[in-house]
Parts: C-alpha cells; sequence; structure tokens
C-alpha cells in the first residue's frame, strides 16, 4: 500500500548552489485576474504522470519538448490549452506585477542509499508558493518510506 508523506522544505539548503537536485520538470503558474499562463520546463525527457494544483496529466503516450507553454481562463473547468512562446510573452507583459500570484512545482528524482543499504529512488513534488515550500513524496510501499533517509532540506511534517 502506498504511502504519502508531507515535508517542510529548508529554503536556504535547497537553494544553495552546492546542492544537488536531479530536476525532471519544473511547472511555474501566474494568475493575474481570470487569466493564468503556465510555462512547463522539463529537466529530462521523462515518461512522467504528475498531479498539481491544475491536474495536468501527462502519460508515455505524449511526447514532450523542453518547454512548454499553456493558457486558460481560470474559471473554466477543463485543462490549460497549448499556446505560443510569442503568446504567452505578450499575455505576461499585461498581467500587474504586483497582483499577479506565481506558484511553482518541481518534480525531481532524489536517489539515496536507505537504511537498509540498499539503493533506492523517489520522485518528489516540491511546491513553492507564497514564500513557503513544502513537499509531498508518495512512496509504493511502507518499507520503502521506512526505509528512507531524507534530504538535509526536507524535514517531515507531523
Amino acid at each position: 500500500m502506498a504511502v504519502l508523506v508531507n515535508y517542510q522544505v529548508d529554503r536556504g539548503i535547497y537553494d544553495n548552489p552546492g546542492a544537488a537536485h536531479e530536476i525532471t520538470l519544473i511547472t511555474t503558474e501566474y494568475t493575474y485576474k481570470n487569466d493564468m499562463l503556465v510555462h512547463l520546463q522539463m529537466g529530462k525527457n521523462l515518461n512522467i504522470k504528475l498531479n498539481n494544483l491544475l491536474q495536468y496529466k501527462f502519460n508515455k503516450d505524449k511526447n514532450f519538448h523542453n518547454e512548454q507553454f499553456l493558457f486558460k481562463k481560470i474559471y473554466n473547468k477543463g485543462d490549460p490549452k497549448p499556446t505560443t512562446r510569442s503568446t504567452f510573452e505578450e499575455k505576461i507583459k499585461q498581467f500587474n506585477e504586483s497582483q499577479t500570484k506565481i506558484s511553482r512545482e518541481i518534480l525531481e528524482e532524489y536517489r539515496y542509499t536507505g537504511k537498509n543499504g540498499k539503493s533506492a529512488a523517489v520522485q518528489i513534488a516540491v511546491t513553492e508558493k507564497d514564500e513557503s515550500m513544502h513537499a509531498v513524496i508518495d512512496f509504493k510501499d511502507a518499507e520503502q518510506y521506512e526505509n528512507f533517509i531524507e534530504p538535509a532540506w526536507l524535514t517531515q511534517i507531523t
């Protein structure tokens, strides 16, 4: 049975230039009035399934480029629609910087040697919003969770 665990992220340690991160996807959302712009940046062309604030769904049937730009009206229930870089840049110029809400989600692969001495990896979803950073790890089972050695930048929320 899967184990979902929430963490607080220490921004000072996480953003340290000496800290190594294997980032697979960054999703940045810009919301202003009724418009939302989304910028996706892929660190690797991996087959990723990520559920974030807008429930974007990626699966192995889709071929992704290094960047994608999307737009939607926030009151629409559907997924954001792809747009071009130039349209994205034009729309973002219309956003009032002081009133634009920005949230970012980072999906990274974290490799470690577990408490049991075996090499392992997990995907960590880090969310940055309103100057705070949180992370979620979806462990495949209790054994993986029990053998996990967290990086210094994570503190489990109890």
